[in-house]
């Protein structure tokens, strides 16, 4: 007879526990301070270089509102503002050259990446960036 219960009550408990996901397009609404940019360099598609730079408390910080606007600050001081769109995974910053990246967000971790290409006469570079940034609080 107490196992009867106990499983009803047992479910019931891990149906309440669960965490139903937030959509991407809201759990990206916040302030989030940048804590590492990463770079891979490859020439003619051989990995050349890798760096990964760690930010300083407040040194940067990106801010996305609803509604498609965001400022971007550093050491604690607005650095400018943007306009913004997502759609899918996919984060749109237009401008001159328009901000392409792809996101992903685990809890309180933002992650973003894109690519860039150049090529000379001889050689063909390509740079892959990785930015993580934590949910401010």
């Amino acid at each position: 007879m107490k196992r009867l219960i106990l499983t009803p009550l047992l479910f019931l408990a891990a149906i309440t526990s669960c965490k139903k996901d937030i959509p991407l397009s809201e759990a990206i609404i916040g302030k989030w301070d940048l804590i590492s940019r990463s770079q891979v360099t490859y020439m003619d598609n051989v990995k050349r270089n890798e760096y990964t730079y760690f930010y300083d408390p407040n040194e940067s910080a990106i801010q996305f509102a609803a509604g498609g606007t965001g400022i971007s600050y550093q050491n604690n001081d607005v650095y400018g503002t943007f306009s913004w769109t997502l759609s899918g995974s996919t984060v749109t910053i237009p401008g001159d050259i328009p901000n392409i990246w792809d996101i992903s967000i685990n809890k309180d971790q933002l992650v973003w990446t894109f690519s860039d290409s150049e090529s000379t006469d001889t050689v063909n570079y390509k740079y892959d960036f990785t930015f993580i940034a934590k949910k401010s609080n």
